[in-house]
């Protein structure tokens, strides 16, 4: 009976030992994965936060350390995230109308510049050309305009036809 106790306290280990094999092995895998998608969505987190506050994403990716095609593949595969995004834009916009408004209130310069670029139609500055010259101010005016333009459209030609040293070398 002392040898089956033994060879019973045995296999519990043995048993022991290879479950605890088995999930030493796994649980590193599900870590793994399981680290990625918290890594994921602190970095998708701070992007947002950073893209609320005015950058670009570009320039978000840039400081989360995130490669654009990453980023690109994780909005291809998440609507939501596409949305949060706009929802990070606009919120960055609100803001700012918002103290647009406020400030408004004390100066209408404000007022002037939020309806100048929002409806410039009808509240932009418009620039006007007086053309009411002397006919002697037309013609130098419309020679001038005349030679700017040829001097452009030979500078596009004389590019057009230049060719690269290697190239003039292997004609030769």
């Amino acid at each position: 009976m002392a040898k089956t106790k033994a060879a019973i306290k045995i296999d519990t280990v043995d048993s022991k030992a290879g479950k605890n094999s088995n999930a030493l092995t796994k649980k590193p895998e599900e870590d793994k994965a399981e680290i990625a998608k918290k890594k994921r969505l602190v970095s998708t987190e701070q992007v947002l936060e950073l893209i609320s506050q005015g950058l670009s994403q570009t320039d978000a990716l840039s400081i989360v350390g995130i490669p654009y095609p990453t980023w690109h593949s994780w909005m291809k595969a998440d609507a939501e995230l596409v949305a949060d995004i706009k929802r990070a834009e606009i919120s960055l916009k609100l803001k700012h109308l918002q103290n647009i408004q406020r400030h408004s209130e004390s100066d209408v310069r404000a007022s002037q510049w939020l309806l100048a670029r929002k409806f410039p139609a009808e509240f932009g500055e418009k620039a006007t050309i007086d053309m009411n010259t002397k006919s002697d101010d037309s013609k130098v005016i419309i020679n001038v305009i005349q030679q700017v333009q040829k001097e452009k459209h030979a500078q596009v030609v004389q590019v057009k036809h230049e060719l690269p040293e290697e190239i003039e070398d292997e004609e030769d």
